[in-house]
């Protein structure tokens, strides 16, 4: 395995975007005075969470409101009725908004910056160090452990919205991290076009590319929005339609309408923690920015096996 932090950094700035900066489109009109909405996908909202209505048509102000609650995969009941029609023709969406602030997913940026945009919620994740730590095991299991930084900004103002947003979008990273334990690192995935039901052991994809037979760790896993289950290995690989059979059957039932993934894990982080946050300000230029900033470390373990070709040989170069 070659180290790269700049993968595990992206793959943070990918879990921020999905989860604080997360939208879902609405698959059916809305009229003023409901409150229960049809989304695409509730996966990334929850209970009690802020949220905002909007559209691209002029005549629909954004609405802010609260999660009552999340029913099933494509319902959501909202605290308090909408005050206006919400089209799917005008491209009706429910973002979240942690502190009535919505965060644009493209201000997740990869590392801090000497300006930061003035306006909003900006996120910079910064790598720090990579260390490798310790032998785990005595055939050559590395642990590395990666640290970054996670920093919440948002312009100073005259009154607290600043000092209230930055420390519920901080309050709310270091629980996603705490509850995200095992960052996705260049996962792939495949949709599952059939439902699993208990002891079922073929998965019906709609490819096979990248689908391996055998190997010495079992890597594959099933999930959709209420359940996950992990270690499959992969026994044999179907055409016609694609499908897989894997080393044991499911011990749950997983539905596509759950929006049910088979995925492939490329490196695991076996254990992470969001260890502190740091609430203050920052000067950036001539702006002071109210900011949270959130430490995180991860570790992952690469068998390394021995005696190793050196790299430093003399006779041959």
């Amino acid at each position: 395995m070659i180290y790269s932090i700049e993968q595990v950094t992206d793959s943070m700035i990918y879990l921020l975007q999905k989860n604080a900066g997360a939208r879902t489109p609405l698959v059916s009109d809305i009229a003023a005075g409901t409150s229960i909405l049809q989304v695409d996908n509730t996966l990334h909202f929850n209970d009690a969470q802020a949220v905002m209505l909007m559209d691209t048509d002029p005549a629909h102000p954004d609405q802010y409101n609260t999660v009552l609650q999340k029913l099933d995969t494509n319902t959501i009941q909202l605290l308090n009725p909408a005050q206006t029609n919400f089209t799917v023709a005008s491209n009706a969406v429910l973002q979240k908004a942690i502190g009535n602030v919505p965060l644009a997913q493209n201000r997740v940026l990869f590392g801090d910056r000497e300006v930061i945009p003035g306006d909003g919620v900006t996120i910079t994740v910064d790598p720090q160090t990579l260390n490798g730590t310790e032998w785990m095991w005595l055939q050559g299991g590395l642990s590395v452990t990666h640290n970054l930084v996670i920093t919440v900004y948002m312009k100073m103002d005259i009154n607290d919205n600043a000092i209230r947003t930055t420390t519920k979008y901080g309050d709310y990273i270091f629980n996603l991290l705490v509850h995200n334990i095992h960052l996705d690192i260049l996962n792939q995935e495949w949709y599952v076009l059939q439902d699993m039901f208990f002891g079922d052991d073929t998965v019906y994809l709609n490819n096979t590319d990248g689908v391996n037979v055998g190997g010495d760790v079992a890597r594959y896993e099933l999930q959709d929005n209420n359940h996950a289950e992990i270690d499959f290995m992969v026994r044999q690989i179907l055409s016609g339609p694609d499908r897989v059979v894997l080393s044991r059957g499911v011990g749950d039932t997983f539905r596509v309408s759950d929006k049910l993934l088979f995925r492939k894990r490329i490196r695991y982080l076996w254990n992470s923690l969001p260890p502190e946050i740091e609430y203050g300000y920052i000067q950036k230029g001539a702006d002071l920015f109210k900011a949270a900033k959130v430490t995180w470390w991860g570790k992952e373990t690469d068998d390394v096996h021995f005696p190793q070709v050196t790299s430093g040989d003399k006779l041959f170069q």
